[in-house]
């Protein structure tokens, strides 16, 4: 009986978790190209590297624009 209860908790495990980081895609994919750009500048050894933003204030940036 636990053994059945235990097997029909998985779906909603899985559930809630791919719920919680649904935009890790997107996420990945910014701090990727965020890196690629700040290791570029580092290189060309310019003085004026400024600070990228975060993932969370980009989104919120581009719901502000909407």
């Amino acid at each position: 009986m636990r053994r059945i209860k235990a097997i029909s908790c998985v779906p909603w495990v899985l559930g809630l978790c791919s719920a919680c980081c649904a935009d890790w895609p997107q996420r990945l994919g910014y701090h990727v190209l965020q890196n690629a750009g700040q290791l570029q500048c580092q290189k060309a050894m310019a003085n004026d590297c400024e600070r990228r933003q975060s993932y969370d204030a980009y989104q919120r940036e581009r719901q502000q624009l909407k």
